[in-house]
């Protein structure tokens, strides 16, 4: 296993799930060691993922990661730069640009850059200038609607939003849905008070209250939604953090943890049944919710062979 940063934990994960396995019966997916250590890999792969969060959280940041004109454009780099400086709905909406476009592999930030910075001529659509102006925005995006449906121009959006339409009448919907969801006034942070209010103020429980809250922002869906408020977690935006693995509405993590508990990826256990498998598979790893997700999700997909997987 090329493993990297983390290797040292390659033992403890596989004491812990052989461990899990004692109290809990075999895992077919993972009984060959060929199979369980492309697991493990993966598991520390996805690991790896959450410490360059972290280790954006620790570093400097130079300004122009805020610019989306600048080849250094970066919109977690940017949101924690702007969460430092108090601007905590800025962030947010950096995150949220983040989340809805992806880094795609090859164009890396090109197609958020280009949306937020008007395709290099005009308004730089923060937040702030987004509220005073949506009509401003949508009909930039509809006067450049070619740039739009041409990825060598726009960009491309990442792996796990590239379904997602190039319409300016649909990225519209998105950015408006957002909006209503933020909040108009106190913003996120409102937003978060009446989870709070509603909910306690756990991480676990606030999480879940957001992401309930967040189905009501449009094209987002199950993996948008995670996506998005694991990283608000992870930059420690609000201090929130995934108590489950939310499989409902899921794909490749549903089809991993199929493949993992069962062997194969047609069993007829329901999805809550098998989310509490995986949850309580966690207890004994202790890697986080996020990791276990996202290794399942990379897993499924190559179980005999570790790939490294992103964009």
């Amino acid at each position: 296993m090329a493993l990297g940063a983390h290797k040292d934990k390659a033992n403890i994960i596989l004491a812990a799930l052989a461990d899990f396995e004692k109290d809990h019966g075999s895992l077919p997916g993972i009984a060959s060691s060929t199979s369980r250590d492309t697991l493990v890999a993966q598991v520390i792969s996805s690991m790896r993922r959450i410490d360059f969060i972290a280790n954006v959280v620790a570093s400097k940041i130079h300004p122009q990661r805020l610019d989306p004109h600048n080849v250094l454009f970066d919109p977690y780099k940017g949101a924690s730069l702007l969460l430092r400086k108090g601007e905590l709905d800025e962030a947010v909406w950096l995150v949220f640009l983040a989340t809805q476009f992806g880094k795609h592999i090859v164009d890396g930030w090109k197609l958020a850059g280009n949306v937020m910075g008007s395709f290099g001529n005009g308004t730089v659509w923060t937040r702030a200038q987004y509220q005073k102006s949506q009509a401003g925005f949508e009909a930039m995006l509809l006067n450049n609607v070619s740039s739009l449906n041409d990825w060598r121009i726009a960009g491309r959006y990442s792996n796990h939003r590239q379904y997602e339409s190039r319409k300016p009448e649909k990225i519209a919907k998105v950015f408006r849905s957002f909006d209503e969801w933020q909040g108009k006034n106190d913003g996120f942070r409102e937003r978060l008070q009446e989870i709070h209010v509603a909910r306690g103020q756990n991480p676990e429980e606030a999480f879940d209250g957001l992401y309930r809250s967040f189905k009501k922002v449009h094209g987002f869906g199950r993996l948008g939604a995670f996506d998005f408020l694991t990283m608000i977690g992870k930059l420690e935006i609000a201090p929130i953090s995934p108590g489950s693995v939310y499989l409902n509405g899921a794909t490749g993590p549903l089809s991993g943890a199929k493949l993992l508990f069962f062997g194969n990826t047609a069993c007829n256990l329901s999805v809550s049944e098998l989310e509490k498998k995986v949850d309580k598979m966690d207890s004994y790893l202790s890697v986080g919710k996020q990791v276990i997700e996202d290794s399942l999700c990379n897993w499924q997909k190559s179980p005999n062979l570790y790939v490294h997987f992103r964009g």
